[in-house]
């Protein structure tokens, strides 16, 4: 378990946290990618698409961490 600065995570909350870490990390390989390859290509296109994607999945990754605390 994961210990906070105000109590030991529950497993539900420790799995919320996992999957938000798991929606950075590829966020930021996603952008990594970008540096090193054509934006303008159909795949770099493709990429900046996900990464946008990811960031409203992160939003909505918060509101649900946030509800679930708040139940």
């Amino acid at each position: 378990m994961v210990i906070d600065k105000h109590h030991i995570m529950n497993p539900e909350e420790e799995f919320l946290e996992n999957a938000a870490t798991l929606l950075r990390y590829a966020k930021e390989e996603l952008k990594q990618f970008l540096v090193w390859t054509d934006k303008q290509a159909a795949y770099g296109q493709k990429a900046t698409a996900l990464v946008q994607q990811l960031d409203r999945l992160a939003v909505e990754m918060k509101e649900l961490q946030k509800a679930y605390k708040t139940r």
